[in-house]
């Protein structure tokens, strides 16, 4: 009977794991957003970006082919950033979850736009306790392409904050960064569906049969 349990079990998990998905948020098709400013003084003040049941962004704007970033051409046009010299935005941007997807793992390039390196700290929450921390030591300025690639993973990713660590970029009055072609993936959160079930069920009748062809 345990090797029946485990097989409906094995078979439960394998149905989970097939539910999960990945979205690649771009900030130009995902969410369908127009192409932004290449300027920070076009922007305007903080944006709130929404992909509906997936992830909230805060702390910046959205550019297109940003003024000063020469890794953009590598980019699509939209990237979500923030500078000191913003319209009073915040040097951490902030990424939430939607509740109703458990999110597993978050992976991004981070690109530096000031143009002397700069250290960021990249935090996972579970709520208020944090799950996985990445440290990107001395991106390179913006005349050498600087990119820091961001990867985090964890059971339970409710929020990721990104912070740079000195402020004291003297282009730009302390901070100037991107980030673009976000990765989240995660499996949504309820009951499974009635197909889930029968799998599970057709799983189990596999292992009764099997059990009793041994007997």
């Amino acid at each position: 009977m345990r090797r029946i349990l485990s097989c409906g079990v094995l078979v439960l998990l394998g149905c989970l794991a097939a539910n999960a998905s990945t979205v690649v948020v771009d900030f130009s098709t995902v969410p369908s957003l127009p192409t932004g400013p290449s300027y920070f003084s076009q922007a305007g003040p903080m944006q709130t970006i929404v992909v509906p049941g997936v992830a909230t962004f805060t702390g910046g704007v959205v550019l297109g082919n940003e003024h000063g970033l020469f890794v953009t051409l590598l980019t699509p046009p939209n990237v979500y950033a923030t500078s000191g010299f913003g319209d009073g935005l915040d040097s951490t941007i902030t990424i939430t979850m939607n509740p109703s997807f458990l999110v597993t793992d978050v992976s991004f390039p981070l690109y530096n736009a000031a143009t002397s390196p700069e250290s960021y700290v990249v935090d996972a929450y579970d709520g208020t306790t944090l799950v996985a921390s990445q440290t990107l030591t001395n991106i390179p300025g913006t005349l050498q392409l600087g990119t820091g690639n961001v990867n985090l993973s964890a059971p339970d990713i409710t929020s990721v904050t990104i912070t740079p660590t000195s402020l004291n970029a003297p282009c730009c009055k302390g901070w100037d960064y991107s980030i673009a072609t976000v990765s989240i993936t995660g499996t949504p959160v309820g009951v499974p569906e009635p197909a889930t079930f029968g799998l599970l069920g057709l799983g189990l009748s596999f292992a009764y049969a099997w059990r009793r062809r041994r007997a």
